[in-house]
C-alpha cells in the first residue's frame, strides 16, 4: 500500500496479505470538493457520455467556479435543459460534444439560450 498527499493506493494487483488494510480512511467531501459553496452534485442522465466514463446514474460532482476550458466536461444549459458534454472551442465557436458515436456534436451560435452552468470535476459510479 502506498500512502501520498493524504490518499492510500491500493494496488490493483495480487495484495500483499501482509498488508494492514484496517486504517484505510478517505474523506470524499475533503478530497473530491475544492470550492463547497460552488460545488453541486447531479445525477447523469442518459448514455451521450458513456465513452468518457459517465454512465446513466453516475454522481458528477459540478465545480461552478472553474472557467470551462476546451476538452471539459461541463454541464451546460441550453434553452431552459441541463445537459452534459465536453466542451469543444475552435476559433472561438463552442461546440458541445457528446461522447457517443450515435450522437452529434452541436454548434452553439449567439443566437442560442446558452450558458456554461459549471465544469464536471468527477463522476462516481456504483459497481454492484
Amino acid at each position: 500500500m502506498n500512502v501520498g498527499y493524504g490518499i492510500t493506493f491500493i494496488s490493483a494487483g495480487f495484495p500483499s496479505p501482509a498488508e494492514d488494510f484496517t486504517e484505510l480512511s478517505i474523506s470524499l467531501d475533503k478530497y473530491l470538493i475544492q470550492n463547497p459553496a460552488a460545488t453541486f452534485m447531479a445525477y447523469a442522465n442518459g448514455k451521450s457520455m458513456v465513452q468518457s466514463g459517465i454512465h446513466h446514474g453516475d454522481i458528477l460532482i459540478i465545480d461552478r467556479s472553474l472557467n470551462a476550458r476546451n476538452g471539459d466536461i461541463i454541464v451546460a444549459l441550453l434553452y431552459g435543459e441541463f445537459m452534459i458534454k465536453q466542451l469543444s472551442i475552435i476559433k472561438d465557436t463552442f461546440f458541445l460534444v457528446p461522447k457517443n458515436s450515435e450522437y452529434s456534436p452541436l454548434k452553439i451560435s449567439d443566437d442560442m439560450d446558452f450558458e456554461i452552468w459549471g465544469v464536471v470535476t468527477y463522476s462516481i459510479r456504483k459497481h454492484r
